[in-house]
């Protein structure tokens, strides 16, 4: 039995077919394996930022200056101050790290929510607010409208 042109064209045409489903089903594959790897990635990237602030806690010091800022700022030295600003200040920059990797979908809902919670329980502290009322606008628009809102419901 021949075949004609036409029935190889037809088969080619399938196989061809075949292929680029194979091939979407590889490629989506891929895709997932990467965003995969992007968020644990992201998490290891915030766990190094927040344990860069624990180094703080080594200095006796550091140490009594964050348990005096417990009572208020004003208590403190100005180097003191600046001390506990730095230290905030590491905090609230890893926490927006946190907040715009949710935003943008490359951190899990419960990495998110253990994460936030030890981060407003920075922003609960003296100190926290503090840094917050003077220092807000360094950070990004819609983190700060989301910090925002736990001042003003805590007021």
């Amino acid at each position: 039995m021949k075949r004609s042109l036409k029935e190889f064209a037809l088969a080619a045409e399938i196989l061809g077919a075949v292929a680029v489903v194979i091939s979407l089903i590889y490629v989506g594959f891929s895709v997932n394996q990467n965003t995969s790897a992007v968020l644990v990635a992201n998490h290891q990237a915030l766990v190094a930022m927040d344990l860069t602030t624990t180094d703080w806690f080594k200095d006796p010091d550091f140490t009594a200056a964050h348990i005096l800022s417990m009572e208020g700022i004003d208590k403190l030295s100005p180097i003191q101050r600046t001390q506990v600003g730095t230290y905030v200040a590491g905090k609230l920059n890893a926490w927006e790290f946190a907040f715009l990797t949710h935003e943008n979908g490359m951190m899990k809902d419960n990495i998110w929510q253990g994460w936030n919670a030890h981060y407003i329980s920075v922003l609960n502290q003296p100190a926290g607010e503090w840094f917050w009322r003077n220092e807000r606008e360094s950070f990004s628009p819609s983190f700060v409208l989301y910090v925002d809102s736990f001042l003003a419901v805590a007021e």
